[in-house]
This record gives C-alpha cells, structure tokens and sequence, in this order.
C-alpha cells in the first residue's frame, strides 16, 4: 500500500495487486477528509454516528454511507459525512483526469477512468476511456505496450467530448504513468532518475512513459 501526494494536492491510496485506486483524503480549505460508502471510521467508543454515517451490525465500527467529507466533532464525539457532488459520466475537453490500465488491442488501449483532476472529484460509476497510440507521447511510440502497462495509473487529460468512452492523450510531459506496476510480480514500481524499479524482485525498465508526476520514488 502506499501514499502520495500529486501536484493537484490529492493524497491517494494504490492498494495492491487488484489495482484498486481510492482518494482518501483532498487537501481542501478546511482539510477534511474523503470517504466512500462502508468504509471504517471510527470505533463506537470513539464516535457515535451522525449524518451519512451507521454502525455495522457485523464488526460494531463507525462506517459512512456515503462518498463524501468527513466531519469529526471532537468536542460531541459525533462523526458526520457531507455529502459531496459525484462527477457521473460527463467528461469536458482538456479535462483531466487519472485512469487505470485495464487491456490493449493494438493500436488502442482501453482505460477505466476513475477520478477527474481538473474537478477534483471521483467519477461514480467509472466510465471507459480509449488511447489510441497516436496519442501517447510526442515521441514516435510503436505499441502502446511498450510504454504502460496492466493496472498502471495513467495522468491524461480528454481529447474528445461526448463520451463514454472518452478518447483521451498522454502527450506532454506532465502525462503518463503516476504508478506502475511490475510486470514479473505486480508490484508498485519506484522512480529512481528515469529508470523505475521494483523494490520487491529487482526488474527494472525505463521504457515507462511516465509523468513529471509519478508518486512512488
């Protein structure tokens, strides 16, 4: 599991071998932070549940019901959600946002778009994205698998309106790959210069193309 923060000033969470991606936490104004629906809060002996926010049967923990900001009164002791507008499939020009890699078929490959960037909001449901080669680099790119890789988080911004699915690019420096995964063991990849390296089996490659932004170094 590991933490990091991008250059949009949101801390995120990218948990293992499933390639799960969650925000966790948004450096807003007033710094609350981010949930989803069933996740753990607090403990009954901490809190007692508010807004938005229920005591599993099952374990007895604080959970929220919701995706939004959390809110903990340390004077009451009462933890509280507010809701939060969800981005639900309506992705503008120049937008960007953070998809994962989920398969090629030359010369597309076919992304799973879960956070907006420029909205600084999470895309419930998830919509598709496309990249077509052409679009992946300034530089002449052959196959797209050559420079990402299965359940690599990817910086893009729209190129198309009028999704899903949204046709998307990685051209410039600031675009690319924000987390890699190892193709021998698939775990998270770490920057070291321009060569990223996996600290778990040792397999190195610098064909990434990767972001200014990359999380892990």
């Amino acid at each position: 599991m590991y933490t990091g923060l991008d250059s949009s000033r949101l801390i995120i969470i990218y948990m293992g071998a499933n390639s799960l991606f969650k925000v966790v936490y948004m450096e807003t104004p007033d710094k609350k932070q981010i949930v989803i629906p069933g996740e753990e809060i607090a403990t009954i002996e901490e809190y007692s549940p508010g807004k938005n926010v229920f005591q599993d049967a099952g374990d007895g923990l604080i959970k929220s019901k919701k995706v939004g900001r959390l809110r903990l009164d340390v004077k009451t002791h009462v933890a509280e959600v507010e809701s939060m507008k969800i981005h639900k499939n309506v992705l503008t020009k120049n937008e960007v946002v953070y998809a994962v890699v989920e398969r090629f078929e030359d010369p597309i490959a076919v992304l799973r778009i879960i956070y907006s960037e420029s909205k600084k909001t999470p895309i419930v449901p998830s919509v598709t994205g496309i990249l077509h080669v052409a679009n992946a680099s300034n530089s002449r790119v052959r196959y797209l698998s050559d420079v990402f890789g299965y359940g690599d988080i990817v910086r893009a911004y729209v190129v198309e309106e009028g999704g899903p699915p949204f046709y998307l690019s990685t051209r410039g420096r600031q675009f690319g790959v924000i987390v890699a995964k190892c193709p021998k063991c698939m775990s998270s990849m770490r920057k070291r210069g321009i060569v990223l390296y996996c600290p778990q089996c040792g397999y190195k490659t610098k064909n990434k193309k990767i972001s200014l932004y990359y999380l892990l170094k």
